[in-house]
């Protein structure tokens, strides 16, 4: 009897174990006190804020994933222009080359519609093939807010699921 009910105790705590989430740290860009938006990110990608050009970064484990988010403001003139020099900064940084036949699509987070821009190319400091997303939404009043992410074409499962829960985290402040 008492071995049936260690076995059911053991059991029971396995399940809750593997059923509750990896602690997170919350995010806020552009800064925590002036807040457009939030996601969550694992601690193990160490994520961090940088307050001076209000972005967040954060590297998955065994640097399988990458991860970026900003602001960028649409009330200047130039708003389109901006948003377009920006994505191209970002993937000439972080890529050797870019494979033509990006996608796009549009989805529903947290009530926020996102333009998920998805592509391939070679990861300039590796030199390996990688895969990225962009999101683009609306961030409030004349903000856009952006989450760039690239990994590895081999990245584990763990890490493919943590990146979409973090996109999956986005809230923008009402």
């Amino acid at each position: 009897m008492k071995t049936t009910r260690i076995a059911q105790f053991t059991l029971v705590a396995a399940a809750l174990a593997f059923a509750l989430p990896a602690r997170a740290d919350t995010m806020s860009v552009p800064t925590a006190a002036n807040a457009a938006y939030t996601f969550e990110v694992p601690s193990t990608w160490k994520p961090k804020a940088n307050t001076g050009d209000e972005s967040v970064e954060a590297t998955a484990p065994n640097n399988a994933a990458y991860l970026s988010a900003w602001m960028t403001k649409t009330s200047d003139k130039d708003a389109e222009q901006a948003l377009a020099k920006d994505m191209e900064t970002t993937l000439k940084d972080a890529m050797k080359s870019v494979d033509p036949g990006s996608t796009q699509t549009t989805i529903d987070v947290n009530g926020t519609s996102i333009i998920v821009v998805k592509g391939s190319g070679v990861d300039k400091r590796a030199g390996t093939k990688v895969q990225f997303r962009v999101a683009i939404f609306s961030a409030g009043a004349d903000k856009v807010g952006i989450v760039y992410a690239d990994y590895d074409n081999n990245a584990p499962d763990d890490a493919m699921k943590e990146l979409q829960g973090i996109i999956g985290s986005i809230k923008v402040k009402k």
